[in-house]
């Protein structure tokens, strides 16, 4: 009998908890966001702009540096861009003003931007065909992990010792990260000679642009909430500020289950499966409104969101990595980036709509915004499944 082959590998790992390290820093402002309002001195909505302006160019910039990404070592890349992280986070918790913060998340965000899509290439090289997906998916789930453990442990952090202690403590970790990723992967690549411009060819087709967009619109819908949702929790719903961190623990641990369910998607018919998990996040989106004031249903309706907001990572990722593979393989680092690229294009737009609604509406009204943007996820999803075709 044939050795069962091995799927968590070291450099697996290390890909794993490089993801978690990235993820750990993005959303932190989620869970310290009344921290870091009261600790500078700004509103509310300033201090969440933060996370837009780091989607923004997290997704702005990402193409084209992964894009150049492809034209130097990745190994070499990967551990340069990786100390530059532990700068960025160190920047942070040190940041003396709202604008030297915000400097400091926008190198983060195109530091992370091209880390993770570096990272997405060496997935071929330290797994087989027949685990890819699932590879893929545990990447995926280092965020959510974030979700789970770091989120959680950086605002209770917070809390205890300021939110500056919490990107410390983020940079310490990368620090770890970075020995494991040095340690295990590996050194050699086969590059295919490809011009800048002749990678961005890749986006002219309509499969990879209704992937990219299929993932914008369904991000969007989920960050129009989740932007507020530490808001949500103690304004709306009347969670005590000790609870927020077990909340938020709660809610990550449905995020990661959905990266575990969206990597089996992945694996047959994945983007048909889409349509259904756009369907159950537009109707959870419409209900929450109604919900509120029921704090148990409200949270299982916000539970629900967490639980299908990331199950289009994985089938739009593979498909899009396998149509470049198979017709655009100088373009590998650029097709890695895609799903990144939208989806943080996508945590943009989601933020930027959900503070209007702060502003202008009613922060009880959320919902309906993510229901509607769910449903444009929706119809993308069919007409990518119409192009594409699955067996």
């Amino acid at each position: 009998m044939a050795k069962k082959e091995k799927i968590f590998t070291l450099p697996v790992i290390g890909l794993i908890l490089l993801s978690f390290a990235l993820g750990t820093s993005e959303f932190i402002v989620v869970g310290i966001l009344p921290d870091i309002s009261g600790g500078l001195g700004v509103s509310l909505t300033t201090a969440g702009s933060l996370v837009s302006v780091f989607a923004f160019v997290y997704a702005v910039g990402t193409p084209f540096t992964a894009a150049l990404a492809g034209r130097f070592s990745r190994f070499g890349l990967i551990t340069v861009l990786t100390v530059l992280f532990i700068l960025g986070n160190l920047f942070c918790a040190l940041a003396p003003t709202y604008g030297m913060l915000t400097a400091a998340r926008i190198l983060l965000a195109v530091v992370s931007g091209t880390l993770i899509s570096v990272s997405m290439t060496f997935v071929p090289d330290v797994s087989s065909l027949e685990h890819r997906a699932t590879v893929v998916s545990w990447v995926f789930a280092g965020f959510s992990l974030a979700s789970i453990f770091g989120v959680p442990m950086g605002t209770t952090v917070s809390h205890l010792l300021g939110w500056r202690a919490a990107f410390g403590l983020i940079t310490l970790c990368s620090a770890a990260v970075l020995v494991i990723l040095v340690v295990s992967l590996p050194r050699a690549q086969q590059k295919v000679p490809s011009g800048l411009v002749q990678q961005f060819v890749l986006l002219g087709d309509g499969r990879i642009l209704l992937g990219i967009f299929t993932v914008f619109f369904g991000a969007s819908s989920a960050y129009v909430l989740y932007t507020y949702l530490t808001p949500v929790f103690e304004e709306l719903i009347g969670v005590p500020a000790s609870l927020i961190s077990p909340v938020l623990l709660l809610f990550g641990v449905m995020v990661f289950f959905s990266n575990l369910i969206s990597g089996k998607m992945a694996q047959r018919r994945g983007i048909y499966k889409l349509r259904f998990s756009f369907l159950v996040m537009a109707a959870a989106m419409f209900v929450l409104p109604l919900t509120l004031k029921a704090a148990p249903l409200a949270l299982a309706v916000i539970f629900v969101i967490g639980l299908v907001m990331y199950l289009q990572n994985s089938p739009i990722q593979v498909n899009i990595l396998n149509i470049a593979t198979r017709e655009y393989p100088g373009a590998i680092t650029l097709a890695a980036s895609a799903n990144s690229f939208s989806y943080n294009f996508g945590i943009a737009f989601g933020s930027v709509c959900g503070s209007l609604m702060v502003d202008r509406l009613d922060m009880r009204l959320l919902g309906l915004g993510g229901g509607v943007l769910a449903l444009c996820a929706l119809v993308c999803a069919l007409l990518l499944h119409g192009k594409i075709g699955e067996a």
